[in-house]
């Protein structure tokens, strides 16, 4: 069977990725391993020799250093010229599948069920940078004849979740025994999707013979922002005022938005019947 390299194996949703391969052989790879044969850094090219030395054919690239500082112009500066060199030295060395982490901040401020094959209008760097990204490896990848999927990742929640992220900290706040939480408007309509399902898409696009380009990494029911902290106050079982509108609405994400996961779930369907 062959060996999936994953890079970026240490982080929020690498973590889960782990967690759900079960028997598929994954060699993981972090900046956080002081093993030297899983010792990966984005920004360090010298890191990088360990993982090319093992020609690997098959990469799960999630490694993004800096979020969530979503409109930091490093995203541009420093993350993509990185990514866009790795991805070189992958193709010098034998890859023959990419899997990479996509954002469905790519899609700008359209609002709707969104398709894959709509046009892309990023409004942040963080966006900006992976969506060019994802131009180069398609260019790069076909023209070397090496098979390529982008996953456009919409909201995932879950075990090992930045601690300040909505959620979690409601959660803290929870826990501290706080009377009010302060928070946005609530009113916006997103696709939130356990990071375990995320992590289970992306080891679909990894193995799936006839996975090939852009997909949506969502569940594509929408839920508002209120309803999801409503829950996660239930589901907690404590108590606490949920302040509305105590906290700015962020202006660089449209107001009602989620995944169209028919091509994902056509995935899935042809996967089922060749079993």
């Amino acid at each position: 069977m062959t060996t999936i390299h994953l890079l970026g194996s240490g982080g929020f949703i690498g973590s889960a990725v782990q967690r759900q391969a079960y028997n598929l052989p994954l060699h993981c790879w972090s900046h956080r391993s002081s093993d030297h044969d899983h010792h990966f850094d984005l920004l360090n090219p010298s890191s990088w020799q360990k993982l090319l030395s093992h020609q690997p054919t098959h990469v799960i690239l999630l490694s993004w250093p800096g979020l969530p500082n979503y409109q930091k112009p490093f995203h541009v500066t420093h993350n993509l010229p990185a990514c866009i060199e790795l991805v070189e030295r992958l193709l010098a060395a034998g890859l023959q599948r990419l899997v990479a982490a996509g954002t469905c901040y790519e899609y700008g401020l359209q609002n709707g069920g969104l398709k894959e094959d709509q046009l892309t209008d990023p409004a942040n760097c963080y966006a900006i940078a992976k969506d060019s990204l994802r131009r180069v490896i398609a260019n790069r990848c076909d023209e070397h004849k090496v098979e390529w999927c982008w996953l456009r990742i919409f909201y995932p929640y879950g075990q090992g979740q930045n601690p300040k992220s909505l959620v979690p900290s409601l959660h803290k706040a929870l826990e501290n025994g706080d009377k009010v939480f302060p928070m946005g408007s609530g009113r916006q309509l997103r696709d939130f999707i356990p990071v375990e399902d995320v992590a289970e898409q992306l080891l679909t696009l990894a193995t799936h013979q006839d996975a090939f380009g852009v997909y949506n990494g969502g569940t594509g029911m929408p839920r508002s922002v209120f309803e999801m902290v409503e829950e996660a106050v239930v589901a907690h079982g404590g108590c606490i005022q949920l302040k509305r509108g105590a906290r700015p609405d962020r202006t660089d994400e449209p107001l009602a938005f989620w995944a169209n996961m028919e091509k994902l779930q056509g995935l899935h369907r042809s996967q089922q019947i060749e079993q």
